[in-house]
């Protein structure tokens, strides 16, 4: 039997894809899809990866129904996950985000 990826994982503009790397013992699922729900967006795949990080970490594979990840990002590092890899069709792009929050703050602060 020939098995097509595209019906586990139907392509949909929608979605961003994230990985997540953890510690083997602080892996939860239901932790994962909390964080990801916290940020009003939802799971709509989760795998766990047979490529191991590194220093032996799991990697997750999510895939949540938001063109635009920074807001899960953020909750998943919130919850102690190491995001390590971000597709989304907006091109998210998270050294670009940071760097947008950091000027955003310093221009707070320099109006005080």
């Amino acid at each position: 039997m020939d098995l097509n990826l595209d019906i586990l994982f139907p392509p949909s503009a929608d979605v961003s894809s994230l990985v997540v790397a953890c510690k083997s013992q602080d892996y939860s699922a239901s932790a994962i899809a909390r964080a990801v729900e916290d940020c009003d967006a939802h799971v709509v795949n989760l795998n766990v990866l047979s490529r191991p990080g590194r220093c032996g970490e799991l990697q997750v594979s999510l895939r949540i129904d938001r063109r635009n990840p920074s807001r899960a990002v953020r909750s998943l590092q919130r919850y102690g996950y190491e995001v390590v890899e971000v597709d989304s069709p907006d091109g998210f792009d998270a050294d670009a985000e940071q760097a947008r929050s950091r000027a955003n703050e310093l221009l707070r602060y320099l109006e005080m």
